[in-house]
C-alpha cells in the first residue's frame, strides 16, 4: 500500500518548505502517507491536511515534543493527539512564548559580540510562529557572518557557545502523559542520540508506545538494537526522514528513510483502543 515518512518538518517550525509544498514533494517521490510533525506544534497540519486531499496522500498528524529528562533533552513524537485538547494546547502555547523569549535573549547575546542582527531580521525570514536556533542560524549565514548553519551554530550559538540561551523544557513523562490524555500516540524519537537506553523501560511504564528505529542519525547496528527493544516490549516501530530543508550533502531529503504503509494502520489500532 506503499511508504510513508513519518518525520517531517514545514515552515510552521524550523522547515524550509509550507505544509503545501512538503505534501506536493510527497506526492511526486509516490508516498503514500506524510506525518507532519513540527517543532512544539500543530498549526501546519490543517494545511497539510488541505494539500493532502489535493494531491491524494494521507496525513498522519503530529508533533515533536522537546522535553527534559534530568538535563538530557529528548523528543517525543505525538501523533493523532486531539488538537482541541486545552491542557495540551496551553503547554504548547507556553513552549512558543518561551522560545520567542529565548530568540530575544539570544539576539542580545549575538549583538554583543558584535554582529549586526535585529530580533526583526529573524522575524522577516519566518512563516511559523515557533522560532528556533535553525533561524537564527540562517540570518547568521545570511549577513555573512558564517558560511553555513554549522558553522554558525559550531561558533555562536551551539551548546555552551558564547550566544546559547537554554529554554524551557516540559518534564519528559509529562509530556508522555499530556500526549496520551490527548488522545495521542507517543512515539520515542531518534533515540540512537541520547545514550538513554536504560531509560526506556521507564518511559514504557509512562505510557510510551512506540520507538523510532529508522532515521537519519541511526546506523544498521541501532536499527538492529532499536528493533531488539521494540520487539522486547511490543512497541510499535515507526521511521522518518527528520525533513527540514533540500540542502543535498547536508540534510535529510524527504522520503529517503520511510516505513510500510502497515505502521500507519497499526497506529489507527493503538488509537482506537485508546
Amino acid at each position: 500500500m506503499g511508504k510513508v515518512d513519518l518525520h517531517v518538518h514545514t515552515t510552521f517550525s524550523d522547515g524550509t518548505l509550507s505544509p503545501y509544498e512538503v505534501v506536493e514533494k510527497g506526492y511526486f517521490k509516490k508516498l503514500a502517507a506524510l506525518g507532519i510533525t513540527d517543532h512544539d506544534t500543530m498549526q501546519g497540519i490543517a494545511d497539510a491536511e488541505v494539500a493532502g486531499r489535493k494531491f491524494g496522500v494521507e496525513i498522519i498528524p503530529g508533533f515533536e515534543f522537546s522535553t527534559d529528562y534530568e538535563g538530557n533533552e529528548l523528543h517525543i513524537l505525538g501523533y493523532y493527539c486531539s488538537q482541541d485538547n486545552v491542557n495540551l494546547a496551553e503547554i504548547l502555547n507556553t513552549v512558543k512564548v518561551s522560545r520567542f523569549e529565548r530568540m530575544v535573549s539570544m539576539v542580545e547575546k549575538i549583538k554583543k559580540l558584535g554582529l549586526n542582527i535585529e530580533l526583526s531580521d529573524i522575524l522577516k525570514t519566518i512563516k511559523g510562529d515557533i522560532l528556533g536556533r535553525p533561524h537564527l542560524a540562517a540570518v547568521i549565514c545570511q549577513k555573512g557572518y558564517c558560511k553555513s548553519s554549522r558553522e554558525a551554530f559550531q561558533k555562536f550559538i551551539g551548546k555552551d557557545c558564547p550566544a546559547y540561551v537554554e529554554r524551557f523544557k516540559v518534564n519528559t513523562f509529562e509530556a508522555i502523559d499530556m500526549i496520551v490524555k490527548a488522545g495521542g500516540i507517543p512515539v520515542l524519537a531518534h533515540p540512537g542520540i541520547y545514550d538513554v537506553d536504560e531509560l526506556i523501560p521507564s518511559l514504557i511504564k509512562g505510557g510510551l508506545s512506540g520507538i523510532e528505529v529508522f532515521h537519519p542519525d541511526h546506523d544498521i547496528n541501532a536499527i538492529f538494537r532499536y528493533k531488539e527493544i521494540a520487539f522486547k516490549y511490543d512497541l510499535l516501530i515507526t521511521g522518518g526522514s527528520d525533513f527540514h530543508d533540500e540542502e543535498i550533502g547536508s540534510a535529510p531529503l524527504l522520503g529517503n528513510i520511510t516505513v510500510d504503509y502497515t505502521c500507519v494502520e497499526k497506529m489507527r489500532s493503538i488509537k482506537k483502543s485508546l
